[in-house]
């Protein structure tokens, strides 16, 4: 049966539930205040929707925390129908962006604005109509500026203030704030004010001053209250209702009609099958709350002002969708995932793929087609020519369709090799690369794939694949479990790891580390670690709190029906336990990527089954997300009382599998965007230029399969548009480049004036023009870094030459830009190893050896590590100018050609730390499977003293847990490590503590389970996690 057609129009940002609600939790329902209903809510024959707020803020100062404040409140009024939307700086208050607000409230230490446009943007947005909720340090703003009207809008300004503990009287009860609202006693600001306007209607009175009050301001309604000084009153619920009726009453409007809580839905519970904390039963943590219809769900979502959100499909159509795609025609591909967790190898395999259409173009789904089933843990599906790609259990298979029915009728392996041992771990996110081939993600349950005769092994990364299965590369590692990945539109590769790393970009790929002998580097991160802004309390996350811990996908909004400010500029990263997808900004500064503003959010939700896992750019512009709805969606989402069972999750009977919605969401009264013939050359062609990426790579691919290289290279020097260029110059090299290179073509197109002669893209290294020619680009400061990087990229492929080590040299002495480019002076500096003849002879001539910078210093040691490694680099000529030299640098240069090959360590495991590396996978969350644990919550295990020192020590950390701040190195670390005394025994324990002991270089001593046994004896009384200072521990020296 078709689905009718649901829309929530200009809808609601975030909020946590009160702490009142958590007792609600507890008996079934959620407690609602009673809120006199203003005008608006009392319109009839309108369909409701929620109050959209903005929320003025500013920097930290005098602890008043805006953006914490900010957090708090999306989380109380979320669930109530009320989305606000957070802003630091006065830029915000434009006539055009109030307009999509029904309530202005500051509370912010801002002391300047342009009067002229900021301020008259304010007093136009109140006097038309527009609620102005005004908090505590409010009253003190726009001070340093000629604005008397903000006085005389406001009512008073602040003068003074004292401090402490008091109630505020109530002197007017029977205002529709102030009836059935019975206050609160806090420590807060003793505020006095001083310009007190005629106009008011006091509310409440501290003493002899005026504490809260309520006036008009020409059509506006305006709400002070001097309350609010930092998180003892911000923290309360009586204050959030204080606010949440001031919202109500200050945002009336005759046209509008607003959803009052009583409009919404009624949230029911049941208990947990297996609860959150088992030392607390009653608690709200260990109830479930019960699933939600579609229409009554969206009533919980919160979506930008402008926006809307509309269902495309949902349960029978869609059942537990994990990921989705589309075909060269728009149709959406749906993976719905039966098998994840536990099925692992499964005999009667359930997950499937199906193929969703919305034939008339409502925006909802007509028909579903089943394209495959009976496969076995599939997490990812990529529509290609004839067919799909899809992982099936260990397996990347290609679904092939012979007949055109949409059904598959052949399937061919690709490769195998994908690591089960944790399904949430695997390989995800399969893309079409602007190189040809396709892309994906892998989490630490790792690859060991052969494929060409060549065996490739790795933990968390992205790699890549010919589309046929002839190639296969890790392209780059990750720090932790990884599914996010995404393009620019320039081809910049970037990414999300579930926790740490939310943001990441493809810095240099490890084939260039390894052509020199060097261990690649991890992908760079965007990020730094930020709070995100749920509009619910119900929520259940592992470490790090309160941001991303659990991050899906990392798409860019790459199409032109979103404002400009999205267009390549906004990354989409799910997190599925906060029931939210945020939208960041992503900016490139020079050679690298900064993500910011995290507080963003695209979609969130107060629906405690709502779990977003993918949000992408569909052909039609709008963003799709796919709601996993599960009540259970993070993998292990308790510690140390439950079952795993296979797939190392954990058992419970409620995950879901009878439930799933897939969204839009789209700029209110915008068209979809449209879709190309692709069935010509003349379409394909012209779909170049189309807005969207997705159709131009779709239509890159298209031509690449139906020209040949001369036509490509025909059409390339025809056309005018630096877009459609961009896209025939990557069809042209389709295979030969990869994505740096790509993203180099880009970048050069879109700012240099120069019109980019087609050799230029494929500059070979194997001759002496194409040498010249990228030497000109890496030496030449003017350019931008991304295309000086590229070229540096295509000389470590180079034969090794002399000429350009000594060119590189000069460069290196004479260039101050590269202390600003840190991936851009790693490129020069593996092009360096690659040609160190050249480098080194000149650098024996340098008159200033001891007075290296970082960048030369670090070369110069490298370079020698590389003659050491491998002596055959340098010549015997210069072998002897080494040996007749009397310089310290020549001597050493001496030695490492004289040195003989490193042996490498030997790689075995004990039958115990064999055992211990499975049971670490308990443990990788935290520590990170590489041991390089969690900055700032856990220190890491690779080198540890700690770790390394007498077995006590870690015994006692593992049976009892270890909480609060400690120092490893010069790093600060404030985790909390939960005790596993009940979960593991003393032979696991010790299995534990071998593996760690022994893995990432470390070197210990074996651990018995009899020295367990006797540790756990010892402490056996205890009922405490310890703390660094109970356990006197040795501060670490290692990073």
């Amino acid at each position: 049966m078709p689905l009718q057609r649901a829309v929530m129009t200009h809808p609601p940002k975030t909020a946590r539930f009160v702490s009142l609600a958590l007792l609600a939790l507890c008996v079934g329902f959620v407690f609602q205040t009673f809120i006199p209903l203003s005008r608006g809510e009392e319109k009839q024959g309108e369909a409701p929707r929620r109050i959209e707020v903005l929320f003025l803020g500013s920097k930290n100062l005098f602890n008043h925390d805006p953006p914490a404040r900010f957090r708090v409140l999306r989380e109380a009024l979320g669930p109530k129908a009320v989305n606000i939307t957070y802003a630091n700086n006065v830029e915000a208050l434009t006539t055009e962006n109030l307009a999509q607000y029904d309530v202005l409230l500051i509370f912010a230490n801002l002391y300047e604005l342009d009067v002229n446009t900021q301020g008259q943007a304010l007093l136009d947005f109140a006097r038309k109509g527009g609620g102005c909720v005004l908090l505590h340090c409010a009253a003190a703003c726009f001070r340093d500026s000629d604005f008397p009207e903000y006085v005389d809008l406001l009512g008073a300004q602040f003068k003074s203030h004292g401090k402490g503990v008091f109630r505020a009287r109530i002197v007017n009860q029977d205002h529709p704030v102030m009836k059935g609202w019975k206050g609160f006693e806090c420590w807060d600001e003793t505020y006095e004010h001083k310009r007190h306007g005629k106009d008011r209607i006091i509310l409440q009175m501290r003493g002899d001053e005026p504490w809260s009050w309520v006036k008009t301001y020409g059509k506006g309604r305006v709400f002070y209250t001097a309350s609010g000084h930092d998180h003892r009153c911000w923290n309360l619920p009586e204050y959030h209702d204080l606010i949440h009726r001031a919202i109500r009453w200050t945002a009336h409007d005759d046209k509008v009609s607003w959803l009052s809580p009583q409009q919404l839905p009624t949230l029911r519970y049941r208990r947990a099958a297996a609860p959150k904390d088992p030392k607390n039963p009653v608690g709200p943590l260990n109830q479930i709350q019960n699933p939600l219809s579609p229409s009554e769900s969206l009533k919980l979502a919160q979506i930008p002002p402008g926006f809307e959100l509309q269902l495309f499909a949902a349960e029978p159509q869609v059942v537990n969708p994990i990921a989705i795609n589309w075909d060269h025609r728009g149709r959406l591909w749906v993976v719905e995932a039966f098998d994840y967790p536990h099925k692992v190898g499964s005999e009667t395999p359930r997950d499937r793929i199906k193929i969703l259409e919305d034939q008339n173009r409502d925006g909802v789904v007509d028909k579903v087609t089943v394209f495959a089933k009976g496969l076995n843990i599939c997490t990812s599906v990529l529509p290609v020519s004839g067919g799909a790609i899809a992982t099936d259990g260990a397996d990347m298979v290609f679904l092939k369709d012979t007949d055109g029915d949409d059904r598959v009728d052949q399937r061919e392996v690709l490769w195998t090799g994908i690591g089960l041992r944790d399904t949430h771990a695997c390989v995800s996110n399969l893309r079409h690369g602007f190189d040809g081939w396709i892309y994906a993600t892998v989490g630490y349950s790792g690859l060991d794939v052969t494929v060409g005769g060549k065996r490739y092994q790795s933990s968390q990364a992205a790699f890549r694949f010919l589309p046929d299965g002839s190639d296969f590369e890790i392209v780059q590692n990750t720090s932790n479990n990884t599914w996010g990945l995404g393009f620019t539109e320039e081809g910049d590769l970037v990414g999300s790891t579930a926790n740490g790393n939310a943001s990441w970009y493809l810095s240099i790929p490890n084939r260039h580390f390894a052509r020199v002998g060097r261990k690649g580097q991890k992908v760079a991160q965007a990020d730094d670690p930020e709070d995100l802004a749920p509009i619910t309390s119900d929520y259940f996350q592992n470490n790090p709190k309160g941001q991303h811990s659990s991050a899906a996908g990392h798409a860019v909004y790459t199409s032109r029906r979103f404002p400009e400010s999205w267009w390549n500029k906004r990354a989409l990263v799910c997190e599925p336990p906060m029931h939210l997808v945020s939208a960041p900004q992503i900016t490139r500064n020079g050679d690298r990527f900064q993500t910011t503003g995290f507080e963003h959010n695209l979609y969130a939700s107060a629906d405690a089954w709502s779990a977003p896992v993918s949000a992408e750019v569909g052909p039609d512009g709008a963003v799709w997300i796919a709601d996993w709805y599960n009540p259970i969606c993070n993998h292990n989402p308790y510690r140390d009382h439950f079952e795993k069972g296979e797939g190392n999750a954990l058992r419970s009977a409620d995950r879901d599998r009878e439930h799933g919605r897939i969204y839009r969401i789209y700029p209110k009264d915008t068209p979809d965007e449209s879709y190309p013939d692709l069935t010509t050359e003349h379409g394909a062609l012209k779909a170049l230029k189309h807005p969207n990426l997705f159709w131009r790579l779709t239509a890159q691919r298209i031509l690449v399969q139906r020209l040949d290289s001369e036509a490509l290279e025909t059409a390339t020097r025809e056309t005018v548009s630096s877009r459609v260029r961009f896209h025939l110059m990557a069809a042209s090299a389709h295979r030969k480049i990869d994505t740096i290179q790509v993203a180099a073509i880009a970048h050069r197109l879109r700012f240099d004036e120069e019109k980019i002669p087609q050799v230029q893209l494929s500059a070979d290294p194997a001759h002496s023009e194409g040498l010249e020619l990228l030497l000109e680009r890496v030496c030449d400061p003017r350019r931008n870094p991304m295309d000086r990087k590229a070229a540096a990229l295509r000389l470590v492929e180079a034969d090794p030459d002399p000429q350009l080590g000594k060119n590189l040299l000069q460069l290196v002495l004479s260039d101050s830009s590269l202390a600003r480019h840190q991936h851009l002076a790693d490129a020069i500096r593996l092009a360096i190893i690659q040609h160190p003849e050249g480098f080194l002879r000149s650098f024996l001539e340098h008159k200033k050896k001891k007075k290296l910078g970082t960048l030369l210093g670090r070369i110069v040691e490298n370079t020698l590590a590389r003659v050491r490694q491998k002596p055959e680099v340098i010549s015997d000529g210069l072998r002897i100018v080494a040996l007749q030299s009397d310089s310290t640098f020549a001597k050493k240069l001496a030695k490492a050609a004289a040195a003989p090959p490193p042996t490498p360590s030997p790689t075995s495991l004990s039958p115990s730390a064999q055992r211990g590396q499975q049971a670490y996978l308990a443990c990788v969350a935290c520590h990170q499977p590489d041991g390089t644990g969690l900055p700032g919550a856990f220190p890491p295990l690779a080198g540890s003293k700690r770790l390394l020192g007498p077995v006590d020590l870690p015994a006692r950390i593992i049976l009892k847990g270890l909480q609060g701040p400690l120092k490893a190195g010069n790093k600060h670390y404030n985790g909390a490590m939960p005790g596993h005394e009940r979960l593991l025994t003393d032979q696991q324990i010790a299995d534990i503590l071998n593996y760690t002991r022994t893995a990432w270089g470390n070197q210990a001593g074996e651990v018995t389970t009899e020295a367990v046994a006797t540790i756990r004896s010892s402490i056996a009384q205890r009922t405490s996690p310890w703390t660094e200072p109970e356990l006197s521990l040795e501060k670490d020296s290692t990073e």
